[in-house]
């Protein structure tokens, strides 16, 4: 399991009422995720970043998710389009 969907668990499992605390751990998951969907061809991380769980965890640090996604889908096609392809590697 990835440390974003590890964290994702975290969060669901909180009971606390430090919500400095829970703020910091929500924003830890998202960054993991974020960090990880920059790694050339990268889908995992990026098809969760697009789910109901990644796109409520940003709602609850006051970040709009369309534009989040819209930043980071213009990143991640930079990203892809300076790297070879996977199968590119092989030759």
């Amino acid at each position: 399991m990835d440390k974003y969907e590890s964290g994702l668990q975290k969060v669901v499992n909180l009971k606390s009422y430090d919500a400095q605390a829970d703020r910091d751990l929500i924003a830890t998951v998202l960054l993991d995720a974020v960090e990880q969907s920059f790694k050339p061809h990268e889908h995992k991380a990026r098809r969760w970043l697009k789910t109901i769980y990644a796109e409520s965890l940003l709602i609850l640090l006051d970040i709009s998710p369309s534009s989040a996604l819209h930043h980071l889908a213009k990143k991640w096609q930079k990203i892809d389009a300076d790297a070879p392809t996977p199968g590119q590697w092989l030759h």
